[in-house]
């Protein structure tokens, strides 16, 4: 009876040995970890890592080991995560049996945290190593929550590698910086950022085919395409339809502002002229004066089209009369425009905004609240400019400086002295260059009535860039811009050496750009923004004022020129007259021909702030294209030099500048 008694308690007996060996198993593993025997240790700690005591130090252990030969991404982000695991575990132990593991594995939150920071800084050092946008946002997710310590170094990664890809012209990985990456762009690089925001569009179609174009509207829910009341239509003719149904979708709808892929389309697949033969008479029709707007925008473009302007105007009216208000038709009105400006035909010009404007209305569809509304700024666009053209045509002439121009360099920013006997520019890539822009100057030769030949001005130039903005009446003190910071230098007399160029103490506002002093050199007129921007949109450009107080040398902080002069377009360029009332200037808020006219303005009140409307100096100081302005003006009024197409120029005109 004794014996049969015993015998339940096998099993119980049983398992309570199995359960003693456990603790001496892990403690062998251990041991053999810590005689580096790792093939040996590695069984042991994988039988562990679901134990209730030694899951977390199993894990823990494992995972070190695995660290040794691990270096890849994924494996480092594997590690990791295995980590935070082992990490919970431990937290969740009663409190003995973590003291436990402490005292005899050396296995604690702090150990644990350890190796997570090791792991985590071979995983930044690896994605800094490979330096491409996809490592990044693959450790940026798989390290979404990492230890303190290391976070500064991922920023540091982030900062780096975003930097360093601001000029690629690869769709995805603009994408990747514009939706993923934007605040770890540093500010000297948002113009980078801004291009890429501009050029979005041309980059998917260099890299993707238009029938997905449903993914550049999921990256960009703003932009045409994603806005577009018809883009679901349209995609579907892109990837499916016939050259006939695309056809017959231009003629009939007028506002898409997908227009110009479709016609693209359309004269990919008409090419060869192999899809053309099943049209009938109407898509024909039809074709055809796509196909002769197509050649006549080359023509415009290239130079190319008949000098006879009223043959150049009857087809582009003829175009915009049956396609307007279509993007197509102001395209080329816009190119037209141009064209015959630039041939200073002034009076097709007018001829062709006069008889095209009756067919842009000032509408837009009833059922379509989001599409692009360019319609709305066609009869604006026209309006602004018809009173410019029709002014009485004056004499004007535009001369290079040839004798301070070369072939290989650039030059610009001309300043000129009051007299007209000295003239200071900056230039690039000439043979006497040291480095970057530097300053040069030349002295008028009266006999020969010409520039001599330019020296480089020493004190002025040497690394880095230099650029001369203005000079002040007595010609002692000039204003200058070097490493796009304000500067000034002085000279005792007109002959004598220019100091070296000492930072102007000018500040109080986000952006200060390029200035211009006043003749006695107390009252500075400069470009300046209250904000810098974004990096998809650039900084709204203003006029400012800043003043000296001749008593302590300080510079006041910049005040606006006040909205007669400023406008939510961009003012640049000012220039100041001796008289100190009158101001020149480029804006493109106001009305004019380009994307960017010379006006003027004359002040009216001593505060700054009161000026005449800014009269448009009109079509033959003034072009289609952006103007840089004029850096100086004669005293009378009759000459303006400035800086185009990397040559230096001068504007004469019959009377004054200004025809007010």
């Amino acid at each position: 009876m004794k014996y049969k008694n015993t015998v339940p308690y096998y099993p119980a007996l049983l398992l309570l040995f199995l359960l003693a060996g456990c603790s001496p198993s892990f403690r062998a593993g251990y041991r053999k970890y810590q005689e580096q025997d790792y093939t040996a240790a590695r069984p042991v700690f994988e039988r562990f890592r679901e134990h209730p005591k030694y899951a977390s130090a199993a894990r823990y252990f494992l995972e070190k080991m695995r660290l040794a030969d691990t270096r890849d991404l994924t494996g480092l982000l594997q590690i990791d995560s295995a980590l935070a695991i082992s990490d919970s575990l431990f937290r969740r132990l009663p409190g003995k049996k973590a003291q436990r593991l402490t005292h005899n594995f050396s296995v604690d939150t702090l150990a644990l945290l350890d190796l997570r920071e090791q792991t985590q800084r071979w995983a930044i050092a690896g994605t800094k190593a490979r330096g491409t946008l996809p490592a990044l946002d693959s450790l940026l997710l798989g390290l979404s929550n990492p230890v303190p310590r290391v976070q500064p170094d991922i920023r540091s990664a982030r900062t780096d590698i975003v930097n360093a890809h601001l000029r690629t012209t690869d769709y995805d990985t603009m994408t990747a910086i514009l939706k993923r990456h934007l605040e770890f762009v540093l500010p000297e690089n948002l113009d980078q950022t801004r291009r890429m925001s501009e050029t979005a569009w041309t980059a998917f179609l260099e890299k993707y085919t238009p029938c997905q174009l449903n993914r550049f509207a999921g990256d960009y829910r703003l932009s045409f395409a994603a806005r577009d009341c018809w883009r679901m239509q349209v995609r579907e003719l892109l990837c499916t339809g016939k050259l006939s149904d695309l056809l017959n979708f231009h003629a009939e709808n007028r506002w898409s502002a997908l227009e110009i892929v479709l016609l693209n389309t359309i004269a990919d697949r008409t090419a060869d002229n192999t899809a053309v033969a099943g049209l009938n008479p109407e898509q024909a029709k039809h074709l055809l004066d796509l196909r002769r707007r197509a050649a006549l925008r080359t023509q415009l473009q290239n130079g190319t089209a008949a000098d006879d302007t009223t043959a150049t105007l009857e087809q582009a009216v003829g175009y915009i009369a049956r396609y307007a208000p279509r993007y197509s038709a102001f395209r080329l009105m816009e190119e037209g425009f141009q064209f015959f400006i630039d041939r200073k035909h002034y009076h097709s010009a007018i001829t062709l905004l006069e008889q095209a404007r009756p067919h842009f209305p000032d509408t837009l569809p009833s059922d379509c609240n989001t599409n692009f509304d360019y319609q709305r700024r066609v009869r604006p666009w026209i309006d602004g400019k018809l009173p410019i053209l029709r002014r009485p045509e004056r004499v004007a002439t535009k001369q290079p400086l040839a004798t301070l121009n070369t072939a290989q360099g650039e030059e610009f920013s001309p300043v000129v002295r009051a007299d007209g006997r000295e003239i200071f520019f900056a230039g690039k890539n000439r043979p006497d260059n040291i480095a970057g822009a530097d300053i040069f100057t030349a002295t008028w030769n009266e006999i020969r009535q010409d520039w001599n030949a330019p020296i480089l001005v020493q004190n002025l130039s040497g690394t880095g860039n230099t650029v001369p903005l203005s000079i002040t009446a007595d010609g002692r003190l000039l204003l200058l811009k070097a490493n796009n910071r304000l500067h000034t230098s002085r000279r005792a007399a007109p002959d004598s050496a220019w100091s070296a160029p000492e930072p102007l103490a000018v500040s109080g506002i986000a952006i200060l750009g390029d200035g211009c002093l006043s003749a006695d050199g107390n009252t500075l007129i400069l470009e300046g923004a209250y904000s810098a921007g974004s990096a998809t949109q650039a900084p709204d450009l203003d006029l400012f004022i800043s003043r000296r107080d001749p008593a302590t040398g300080q510079w006041s902080t910049p005040a606006a020129l006040g909205a007669d002069i400023n406008t939510d377009g961009q003012e640049t360029a000012p220039y100041l007259m001796p008289d100190g009332k009158t101001l020149f200037y480029v804006s493109t808020g106001y009305p004019g021909l380009g994307q960017g006219d010379v006006f003027v303005a004359h002040r009216t009140r001593d505060d700054w702030t009161h000026w005449t409307y800014p009269e448009n100096l009109g079509k033959e100081l003034n072009d289609t294209r952006p103007h840089s302005g004029f850096t100086t003006v004669s005293p009378d009024g009759k000459r303006a030099w400035g800086g185009a197409d990397r040559d230096l120029f001068v504007v004469e005109v019959a009377g004054r500048l200004t025809q007010n």
